[in-house]
């Protein structure tokens, strides 16, 4: 009977409600040590790819949300069909009955056996192959454990570099035009061919592509989306200091404000081999393209391809404490030599999934 009035309180949609809305825009990510807020998220939820958003609502008001995006990604060489578990946020108060639950609570069953089927939808399960993904920072104590309580495991893990400029200087950078797409995409494509997990669908969204030519040969490009975030935490003795002063030191301001920090996520970086020379230009061009002081990369620990160009990073990778962030996984009738082979590639991260 209870298990039935907890069905009742969980709602889908393919758009997000205002409750929902309002739940992540009060959410903080991150753990402890580095705490943030999303500030546009309105801004990017309408241009999630394929989202279900899957809610509890209790007198009009979302106490917990998991959005799952269904998209096509590249998996052992092939193209699949999966799910990325882009937003799992929950109400504190929620949080912490959850967590008195030990894992025993309605909501708990639930997700179970929603990631249990390929359609996520117990109350019609299916039960394909199908593959769900997601990003968990493993020294996050108050999140859920995925891995151990709806059947996740690692299969990687990542880490963020930061390029920043106090004043950046204008090169010889431009935004991809219309016609030059098509094979900017099959450069990018061959640059990515043994990762896993590639998707070209947050690609060349609102112009934001960048590209530097050689001899009128475009060489290397990467996605640079302006994000914006309110940082409520950072590690250590320098976090603290710069929690607490960097926005009325002007130099530094420029690359950090807290109260208002805005920066670049990227994806899709290429460049063509005899060409890494020229990457430190193209990310500091983007930077004073769209008038910016930094950017993030994220990379797979699998894969070193930024540790073979020639880049001085600058202050906030100086500064900043390397976290790994694990990538986890819910392989639904995947055999163990599928799984294994997955495990071992390179996976490809997108900057807009991860802001």
């Amino acid at each position: 009977m209870q298990d039935e009035r907890f069905n009742r309180l969980i709602k889908q949609d393919t758009t997000p409600p205002e409750s929902v809305l309002k739940l992540l825009e009060q959410t903080c990510i991150g753990t402890n040590g580095t705490l943030y807020q999303l500030l546009d998220t309105r801004e990017k939820i309408q241009r999630l790819d394929t989202p279900h958003f899957i809610y509890i609502e209790r007198n009009q008001k979302a106490i917990g949300t998991v959005t799952l995006c269904a998209r096509d990604i590249s998996l052992n060489q092939t193209l699949f069909s999966a799910l990325y578990v882009r937003y799992f946020a929950f109400d504190q108060r929620f949080k912490r009955s959850e967590e008195k639950s030990r894992g025993q609570s309605y909501f708990h069953r639930y997700f179970q056996s929603l990631f249990d089927t390929s359609n996520f939808n117990p109350q019609q399960a299916k039960y394909e192959k199908q593959l769900y993904w997601a990003f968990i920072d493993p020294d996050n104590a108050r999140s859920f454990n995925m891995n151990e309580h709806f059947g996740f495991r690692t299969i990687g893990s990542f880490k963020t570099k930061a390029f920043s400029r106090v004043n950046p200087k204008k090169r010889n950078v431009e935004r991809l035009k219309k016609e030059d797409e098509e094979g900017v995409l099959l450069a990018i494509q061959h640059f990515y061919r043994m990762f896993n997990f590639f998707s070209p669908i947050h690609l060349f969204e609102e112009n934001n592509y960048f590209v530097l030519r050689h001899q009128g040969e475009i060489v290397c490009g990467i996605q640079a989306n302006p994000v914006h975030w309110r940082i409520k935490n950072l590690p250590g003795l320098m976090g603290k200091f710069m929690l607490k002063y960097a926005s009325s030191i002007p130099r530094i301001r420029k690359l950090i404000n807290p109260s208002n920090h805005r920066f670049l996520a990227t994806e899709g970086l290429f460049w063509k081999d005899g060409f890494e020379h020229l990457i430190a230009e193209l990310l500091e061009g983007v930077l004073a393209e769209t008038k910016h002081h930094s950017l993030l990369i994220w990379t797979d620990t699998q894969n070193n391809m930024l540790g073979q160009l020639p880049i001085k990073w600058g202050f906030i990778q100086q500064m900043k404490t390397d976290n790994e962030v694990r990538i986890v996984a819910k392989f639904n009738s995947f055999n163990e030599e599928e799984i294994e082979q997955i495990i071992q590639q390179p996976k490809y991260l997108s900057g807009f999934d991860m802001t």
